[in-house]
């Protein structure tokens, strides 16, 4: 591990991000994994090289790509979460994705099946689309840019991040224009332009190196392959790999066609025809395992790479595209160059000849010095006709809409940077300012840096209804608002700690730092459980229902002494707190027990008393004429009838 690696390991960046090992190293950066502390989930950082870190016009240009790329969502495309700086290092924060690159899965598999190639491809050209359709170029689609999850999802990464690079680069790292130079579009060699088409273009390489196992371009130097893609066209992938179909050939022929003009117009197009081509092959056709075609001696001597390539080197012609690649997106016709069609050379033991194109030798030679050092463009060509020699006059941008500035200064061949500012005066998507007066006279190729209204700074209050408070305060801060008091109220279905509600509502734009109150669940609410023995049963239901429980009063009534009939004598639970919903069982008394009371009439006193009071009574004695027998003649209550227990009995003894 290098000292510079080493140091930057278990550092905490912005406070926030712990670097925690090396992923991969480039020419533009290092790649580790760490952990994002704030969200608690693990993270890519890209983390620039200490010479790029310290140009300042690099670091100016990567924040405003970051910040465009970070405006692009899609299922295959990596995710880009934060830019920031940590004093000298300048990161990027991106997903984590646990896998391996396209470059990984060719050089270990080699050629595969169109099924198998497609698989890749296709969630590629989902990932231009969406991009193209964002107004967003990637400008370095290649393998290494493709990454591969564990569980088969393919992601493009680097969106927006190869234009940033490219100034400051062009002195500092042959790796990087090496690694790129097999998969430039003819334009970005000679002019440094691109747009959606050269992403195509550079599709359609990958497609044929999949089926192939191949680069379409290789060579021994960045200036071999910089010549074979502006001199050569893309060959016959069925010249290599027999079994590709003829569908699949002429939709790389039309995706890498050397005239931008001859491409599909962006990812959207792309994607429908290849997708279309492959609906017309048969299973065995899309499933069939490469094979190795033998070459015609002529054709092996056009494509050999393996010697140095001259200026005077031709390659040979693959066929053309069929005539519907030279349609849009929804079939709708859009006009091409044509050109007349040339009659085969026959075959001899040399490679056969093609026209040269009209550069002059210095210009080409030009071309070649500015790859060498890590450039993507400029021969002579376009330094005299569209370059740096070659001014032009910035039109008047304020107050113009994004779309049309852009307009205008791809008129004048002017660059366009946008910044973008919030403004509670300006409408969203017009120019404020620019970095140059109207008027000023500027380099083709120049940028402008146009300062574009994003309207009022609002931030939407997010969804955090169902989380808990832990979890909803840092998502609200994230989104720049601050978490006011909470408010704690008792709920009988959300679970206790849950957010219930916010205030202002979830999806609400407010202003940076606005307050949102947080309504958050204490749970079921516990209910004091009266004491109501002794009470009616009817008062007693009343009160405890009207409390929020449920009653239940239990069938068996049961004697009570001191509780009149009617009343409850016990309830279950007897006190405490329950919630809403719960069950109390009432007991109610059936009054005193009532017993028959016995004859004792004639018998004699001590053995009447016994009887009595065995029976529950209390029995008492009245002398009459002195009681001198002993012998009960009355009692005072009658025997038979029923009493409570305890009543007094009073005995007359004669």
């Amino acid at each position: 591990m290098s000292t510079a690696t080493s140091a930057v390991i278990d550092r905490v960046l912005d406070g926030r991000y712990r670097v925690e090992s090396l992923l991969a190293k480039g020419g533009m950066a290092a790649v580790y994994s760490a952990t994002d502390l704030r969200l608690d989930r693990k993270v890519a950082l890209k983390i620039m090289h200490a010479h790029l870190a310290r140009d300042e016009e690099f670091v100016t240009r990567f924040r405003q790509e970051a910040r465009t790329a970070a405006r692009l969502s899609h299922p295959h495309v990596v995710s880009v979460f934060d830019q920031g700086e940590d004093d000298d290092l300048v990161f990027l924060a991106m997903e984590l994705v646990e896998g391996r690159t396209l470059r990984e899965e060719i050089t270990e598999h080699g050629a595969h099946s169109v099924r198998d190639a497609v698989r890749f491809i296709d969630p590629v050209l989902q990932a231009l689309s969406a991009a193209h359709e964002a107004g967003l170029a990637h400008r370095d689609v290649k393998p290494e840019n493709v990454l591969i999850r564990h569980d088969g999802m393919v992601k493009v990464a680097d969106f927006g991040l190869a234009r940033a690079v490219t100034a400051a680069t062009s002195s500092h790292s042959n790796e990087l224009v090496w690694g790129t130079a097999a998969y430039l579009a003819p334009e970005q060699v000679e002019r440094g332009r691109t747009d959606e088409r050269s992403d195509i273009y550079s599709a359609g390489l990958l497609l044929y190196e999949l089926l192939t196992g191949v680069k379409a371009f290789p060579g021994d130097s960045p200036v071999q392959v910089a010549y074979a893609h502006v001199h050569g066209e893309v060959p016959r992938a069925s010249d290599t790999v027999a079994t590709v179909p003829a569908e699949i050939d002429a939709f790389i022929q039309w995706a890498a066609a050397t005239d931008p003009e001859r491409r599909p117009t962006d990812g959207s197009a792309a994607l429908t025809e290849l997708r279309h081509s492959t609906q017309q092959l048969s299973d065995s056709e899309l499933d069939a395992l490469p094979g190795q075609r033998v070459s015609d001696p002529d054709l092996t001597q056009a494509f050999d790479h393996t010697r140095p390539l001259r200026p005077t080197d031709t390659m040979a012609v693959p066929r053309q595209a069929p005539e519907h690649y030279a349609k849009t997106s929804g079939n709708k016709p859009r006009k091409t160059k044509t050109k007349p069609a040339r009659t085969p050379a026959p075959a001899t033991t040399s490679a056969p000849r093609r026209p040269r194109r009209r550069m002059k030798v210095a210009g080409w030679l030009l071309g070649i010095l500015l790859v060498l050092i890590g450039a993507t463009g400029a021969g002579a060509a376009w330094y005299f006709t569209e370059g740096p020699g070659v001014h032009s006059p910035v039109p008047t941008l304020e107050g113009l809409t994004e779309t049309d500035a852009r307009a205008a200064l791809d008129a004048e061949q002017l660059d366009t940077v946008v910044e973008l500012e919030y403004s509670e005066t300006v409408a969203p998507d017009i120019v404020m300012d620019a970095s140059h007066s109207p008027g000023t006279s500027l380099r083709h190729g120049s940028d402008v840096t146009l300062t574009v209204s994003q309207g009022p700074e609002r931030y939407a209050v997010p969804l955090v209804i169902g989380r808990t408070l832990e979890q909803a305060t840092p998502m609200i801060e994230d989104a720049n608002l601050t978490v006011g008091e909470p408010e704690l109220v008792y709920d009988e279905t959300i679970p206790e700690g849950q957010v219930i509600s916010v205030e202002p509502e979830e999806g609400a734009e407010l202003k940076p730092d606005a307050e949102v109150t947080v309504t958050v669940s204490q749970g079921r609410e516990p209910i004091e459980i009266a004491d109501v023995t002794g009470d009616s049963q009817t008062d007693a239901e009343e009160t405890l229902t009207e409390a929020g429980f449920e009653v239940v009063v239990n069938p068996d009534r049961v004697f009570s002494d001191s509780v009149e009939e009617g009343d409850v004598v016990s309830q279950s639970p007897a006190s405490g707190t329950g919630f809403r919903g719960d069950t109390v069982t009432l007991t109610v008394s059936k009054g005193p027990e009532l017993i028959e009371v016995p004859s004792v009439i004639g018998k004699q006193w001590g053995e009447a008393e016994q009887i009595l009071t065995d029976a529950g009574f209390e029995a008492s004695r009245k002398d009459v004429l002195g009681g001198y027998f002993g012998t009960v003649r009355t009692q005072s209550v009658d025997a038979g009838e029923m009493v409570e227990r305890g009543t007094e009995v009073v005995l007359e003894i004669v």
